[in-house]
């Protein structure tokens, strides 16, 4: 098994595969590597090619018609992207862009397809990941409809503490506007009033939570 074909068996979609036809896949594969801020694909595009991140971090992301953006995820090492607009044959459903110099295994559309149709834990391990994205983009739906902006903030900042998938002091208001679905002045006037209450202080350009009970009773406000 040569390396592409190992890193390969890591992702959810090759796991079961044996290793004659992880070769297989991994012959269809080139790797491509995109500079911080590069875009990827581009919403309303055709797909071509479903791209598995090697290394590095994209963000997905859609576009209003007023120009505003709003985060679909945050992409790492093990995950992939553009597999519905294959599976669908409509346009991409958002724009991926780089967020550091990121490495990735391309396989082309065409074969893909081929390899899903002849391989039934590729089939499985697809139904399987489309099951799992009903259900977020369900609950992000849920979010944005049911609950206010204080308390989508408040989670945002208790996750990231939680989860580190990103320090605090790296978002920026817009980061976070386009992340829980507002605006950057809105975001600005909710966390000068977590500070004013006593939930967050900011320190040498960083936001630091000094009230994780109050900010937790924030995020379960209805």
């Amino acid at each position: 098994m040569n390396v592409i074909a190992r890193t390969l068996s890591q992702f959810p979609l090759f796991s079961e595969l044996d290793d004659r036809t992880l070769d297989e896949v991994a012959a269809e594969v080139h790797e491509r590597t995109f500079p911080s801020g590069q875009l990827i694909t581009l919403s309303h595009e055709r797909s071509r090619a479903v791209y598995f991140i090697v290394q590095g971090g994209v963000r997905t992301q859609r576009l209003s018609f007023d120009g505003r953006e709003y985060v679909l995820d945050y992409l790492g090492p093990g995950d992939f992207f553009d597999l519905v607009p294959l599976l669908d044959g409509k346009p991409n459903v958002s724009t991926a862009e780089a967020l550091a110099e990121t490495r990735i295994y391309v396989l082309p559309g065409d074969r893909f397809l081929q390899f899903l149709h002849k391989h039934k834990p590729i089939a499985g391990a697809v139904l399987q990941h489309l099951a799992t994205r009903v259900r977020s983009l369900s609950e992000k739906v849920e979010e944005l409809a049911l609950h206010t902006v204080r308390t989508r903030l408040a989670r945002f900042l208790l996750s990231h503490i939680a989860q580190n998938t990103k320090p605090i002091r790296q978002w920026t208001q817009e980061e976070i506007a386009n992340h829980i679905g507002t605006v950057r002045d809105v975001v600005g006037r909710t966390l000068r009033a977590f500070a004013r209450e006593g939930l967050i202080r900011r320190e040498r350009g960083r936001l630091v939570v000094i009230d994780q009970s109050g900010l937790r009773r924030e995020a379960q406000r209805e």
